[in-house]
């Protein structure tokens, strides 16, 4: 379980990241604090069902990337060689 959680929180981190949202903004949006954001991040904490669809929502990515073993750029990689 610990490792499905740094599996999320890894790929919420990255999709930040990826955006040049900091985590202080990604914070308010989801009106928790940063901390706790951070811990999301490490996979020191889990990350609710309802979080998780606003950070979907917000990146407007799909529900399976937090799930897939593929980043989106090698998902849209993929889809360019095609």
């Amino acid at each position: 379980m610990e490792k499905e959680l740094q599996k999320i929180g890894h790929r919420i981190k990255l999709l930040r990241i990826e955006n040049k949202i900091s985590q202080k903004v990604l914070a308010k949006k989801l009106c928790i604090s940063q901390t706790h954001l951070s811990n999301i991040e490490n996979g020191r904490v889990g990350v609710t069902l309802l979080h998780l669809i606003k950070i979907k929502e917000l990146f407007e990515c799909p529900i399976e990337y937090f799930f897939e073993e593929k980043t989106l750029s090698e998902n849209e990689a993929e889809k360019n060689e095609c």
